[in-house]
């Protein structure tokens, strides 16, 4: 779902005389309250593994509200998860 649109945008630049490997992809995740660590860490894995996607953003901001401390754990998790 997300390497055929990004070839075609990589093709498209190539034809404008552009270097496509000078595209980047972000995937952004926004996790919700109902997200789980390893739900948000298998994301991160999988897009690495079956992707073209350069980097991943995972969005902590909407869980701020738990506060920042809980919100820095998660963090911690995710990347330890995910590495």
């Amino acid at each position: 779902m997300i390497n055929q649109p990004l070839r075609e945008v990589r093709r498209l630049a190539e034809a404008e005389g552009r270097d496509p490997a000078g595209i980047d992809a972000i995937l952004r995740i926004n996790p919700t309250t109902e997200s789980t660590v390893p739900e948000i860490a298998d994301i991160i894995l999988r897009t690495g593994d079956e992707t073209d996607v350069d980097h991943v953003f995972v969005d902590f901001v909407h869980l701020a509200n738990q506060g920042v401390d809980q919100t820095l754990e998660l963090l911690r998790q995710t990347m330890e998860l995910s590495r």
